[in-house]
C-alpha cells in the first residue's frame, strides 16, 4: 500500500492564530516561557518584505534582491514583529493564479498583501555601480492605506549586510516609532556573517535546479561552518531530492533552541521515518511537541509509535480534535483503530474521512475492509470474510456502515473501487498512515506567537519585581545564545515592569558591551550597581577596563565580583587575564 502524503493547506493567518490559542488552552503540555509581559499586539505587526528590484544593468546581481527580505525578516522577527516569508508569497501568487517569479506592480502588491493579511508591506530597489550599492526602501501601511517616506542607504558592496541591517532598523522604527531597541544591536546581529557565505546561501535558496541549490549551500556551510540557516536549507534541499540519509546530518547541525530548530527537527523526524529509524523519528517529533503540539507533529509522532509496534491511537484522537477538517487525520485514526481491532471506531473515523473527501479511493477500500471485518465471526479468516462479502454482493445485497454514501458508486469510479475492494480483501492488506510531510513554518511561528501571548498573560498576573526577574532570565538565555536583539527586548520589557531592576540594567550592559557600545555598556552597568551590587555588572566593567588596559580598575571590579561569588568561573577567567597583562607590563618595565 502506498504511503500517502498530506498536502499543505494554508489557512488565513488570523484564523491560525485563534486556532492555535484554542488548541494550546485545550490541554497541551507545559511550555517553556519564551514570551514577554508586554509584547506588542499581534494585530498591526504582520510585515511582508518583498524582494528588492535590481535597477542595475548587471543581471548577475539579481540574487541581492532576495537577500534584502532575508536579512530584514531576521531583524524584524527579532524585534518582535511577525514576518511573511518566501513560501507565503509563493502561496499568495499561486492563489491568484500567478507564476512564482512574477514581479507585481504596486496595485498587485496591494492585492497580494490583502491575500496574505499583511499589515505592512516593505518594498524597495537597489543600484550597483563602481563597486558601491545604493538601496532604498518604502513602507506601505495597509490599514490606511498610507505610504511612508523613502529611506536610503549606500556603501561599498562588501557592506551589503550592514546596509540591509540599517534599512531594517529604519523600517522597524517607521512601523513602530516607540520601538525601544538600539540601532547598534541591529547592526551587530550579523557581524559574524561572511558575505561570500551569505551570497552562496541566497543563491542556493533561489536557484531553480536542485543540484545548483545543493552546490551553493554546501559552499556556504564550508565557508561558514556555524551558518545555521544554510545548514537548514542544505538539509531541506537534500530532503526535497529524497536523499533522506544525506539530509539528516545538516539538520543535526542546527542548534537546539535556535529559531530554526523546530523546522530542522521536523524534517529530521521525517527523514528518520523514511529511512526506517522510527525510534529516532519519535524522539524528534516528541521534542517538538513538548514545545508546540501542532497537529502535524502529533500525527507524525503517532505514526512513528505505530511503526515501532506500539499503540499511537491516542495521538490521532487528539489530532482530529485539533484539526477535525483534515480527512487524512481521520484516515490515520481509522488505520490505528483497525490495528487495535476496534472496528466500529475505525469505521466511524473512515466515514468522517470520506465525508470530507468522498473520492478518496484508499479510504473507500479501507471502509469496505472494515465493514467486512466488523461483520465477520470472531474466528473467521479474512479470506472467509471476503468470500461471504463477495457472495452477498453477487446476490444483490450489501453490507453498509450506515453512512449516506456507503453504497454510492458512479460508473466512473467503479473499476477503481473494484480494485481497492480486491486489495482490501487480501490477507496481506495493511493500510499505512499518512505522513504530514509539509512543514507550515507560518503556522508554527504563529502558534509560537500565540504561546508567547499566553505566557505574557501569565506574567502580567505576577508582581512587577517577579515579572522582571523572569524576563531577565529569558534575556540572559538569549545573550548566551548570541541573540542580542531578542535579549535587549526582554531586558527593556523587564524595565517596563520594574524600573528598579538591577538585573535588567546589567543585562543591557552586557548587550551593549557585545555590540561594541562601550560607553553605553559602562553607563548601564553603573546604573545597575547603583541599585544593587551584582556580579554581572561588575564583570562588564571589569572586561571593559581590561580591554582598555586599565588594569587597576579591572582588578577592583573583578574583586567585587569575587566577593559576591567567590567561585564564579567568569570572574576567575578575567582575573587570570588581568594577571597575564600585569606580567607583560612588569616585563616591559624591567627591560
Amino acid at each position: 500500500m502506498r504511503n500517502s502524503i498530506i498536502t499543505n493547506v494554508v489557512m488565513p493567518r488570523r484564523f491560525i492564530l485563534a486556532f492555535c490559542i484554542l488548541a494550546l488552552f485545550a490541554g497541551g503540555p507545559a511550555f517553556a516561557q519564551t514570551g514577554s509581559a508586554t509584547s506588542p499586539s499581534w494585530d498591526g505587526h504582520l510585515v511582508w518584505v518583498l524582494p528588492f528590484e535590481n535597477n542595475s544593468t548587471q543581471p548577475g546581481l539579481d540574487w541581492m534582491g532576495a537577500s534584502f527580505p532575508d536579512i530584514m525578516n531576521q531583524r524584524l522577527s527579532s524585534a518582535g514583529f511577525l514576518t511573511i516569508r518566501r513560501e507565503d508569497r509563493r502561496y499568495a501568487l499561486a492563489h491568484l493564479g500567478l507564476p512564482a517569479d512574477f514581479h507585481p506592480t504596486q496595485a498587485t502588491t496591494y492585492k497580494l498583501a490583502q491575500t496574505l493579511d499583511a499589515d505592512y508591506v516593505v518594498f524597495g530597489n537597489y543600484t550597483v555601480a563602481n563597486g558601491s550599492i545604493t538601496a532604498t526602501a518604502r513602507v506601505l501601511e495597509m490599514h490606511g492605506p498610507r505610504m511612508g517616506p523613502m529611506v536610503e542607504k549606500q556603501g561599498s558592496l562588501d557592506q551589503l549586510v550592514r546596509i540591509e541591517n540599517e534599512l531594517a532598523w529604519k523600517v522597524a522604527v517607521q512601523i513602530d516609532p516607540a520601538l525601544n531597541l538600539d540601532e547598534q544591536t541591529f547592526l551587530a546581529a550579523s557581524r559574524d556573517l561572511r558575505l561570500d557565505a551569505f551570497e552562496n546561501y541566497i543563491r542556493g535558496e533561489v536557484e531553480p535546479g536542485i543540484d545548483e541549490q545543493i552546490g551553493h549551500l554546501t559552499k556556504a556551510v564550508q565557508l561558514s561552518p556555524n551558518y545555521t540557516q544554510a545548514w537548514l536549507a542544505l538539509g531541506k534541499a537534500y530532503f526535497a531530492d529524497q536523499q533522506y540519509e544525506q539530509a539528516i546530518a545538516p539538520f543535526s547541525k542546527v542548534p537546539k533552541g535556535s529559531r530554526q530548530s523546530l523546522e530542522a527537527q521536523f524534517y529530521a523526524g521525517l527523514s528518520y521515518l523514511y529511512t526506517g529509524n522510527y525510534a529516532q523519528a519519535q524522539a524528534e517529533f516528541s521534542s517538538i511537541a513538548s514545545v508546540l503540539p501542532m497537529p502535524e507533529v502529533l500525527n507524525n509522532e503517532g505514526i512513528a509509535i505505530n511503526r515501532r509496534g506500539q499503540n499511537g491511537t491516542a495521538f490521532f484522537q487528539r489530532v482530529v480534535q485539533l484539526d477535525p477538517q483534515n480527512p487524512d487525520y481521520w484516515f490515520n485514526l481509522a488505520v490505528s483503530e483497525r490495528r487495535r481491532k476496534n472496528y466500529p471506531a475505525a469505521l466511524k473515523a473512515v466515514t468522517q474521512c470520506l465525508a470530507l473527501r468522498p473520492q478518496d479511493e484508499e479510504a473507500q477500500g479501507l471502509r469496505k475492509n472494515l465493514m467486512m471485518l466488523k461483520d465477520a465471526p470472531a474466528n473467521a479468516t479474512i479470506e472467509q470474510t471476503a468470500a461471504v462479502t463477495h457472495e452477498a454482493s453477487a446476490q444483490g445485497t450489501s453490507v453498509s456502515d450506515g453512512s449516506p454514501d456507503a453504497d454510492a458508486s458512479s460508473p466512473a469510479t467503479s473499476s477503481t473501487a473494484s480494485s481497492e475492494s480486491a486489495s482490501a480483501s487480501s490477507l496481506d492488506y495493511e493500510p499505512l498512515e499518512r505522513i504530514a510531510r509539509a512543514y507550515d513554518e507560518s503556522s508554527f511561528r504563529q502558534a509560537a506567537f500565540a504561546m508567547e501571548q499566553m505566557n505574557a498573560m501569565k506574567l502580567r498576573s505576577m508582581p512587577a519585581a517577579a515579572r522582571a526577574q523572569v524576563l531577565c532570565q529569558q534575556g540572559n538565555a538569549y545573550v548566551n545564545d548570541g541573540l542580542l536583539l531578542e535579549a535587549e527586548r526582554q531586558f527593556q520589557l523587564a524595565l517596563a515592569a520594574d524600573p528598579q531592576s538591577a538585573a535588567a540594567y546589567a543585562g543591557l550592559a552586557q548587550v551593549h558591551e557585545y555590540v561594541g557600545s562601550s560607553s553605553v555598556a559602562q553607563q548601564e552597568a553603573n546604573t545597575s550597581l547603583g541599585m544593587q551590587p551584582n556580579v554581572a555588572a561588575y564583570l562588564v566593567l571589569a572586561r571593559l577596563a581590561l580591554a582598555q588596559r586599565a588594569l587597576p580598575s579591572a582588578q577592583e571590579n573583578v574583586g567585587h565580583a569575587l566577593q559576591l561569588e567567590p567561585n564564579n568561573s567568569a570572574a576567575e577567567g578575567i582575573q587570570q587575564a588581568i594577571q597575564a597583562q600585569q606580567a607583560i607590563q612588569s616585563q616591559k618595565t624591567t627591560q
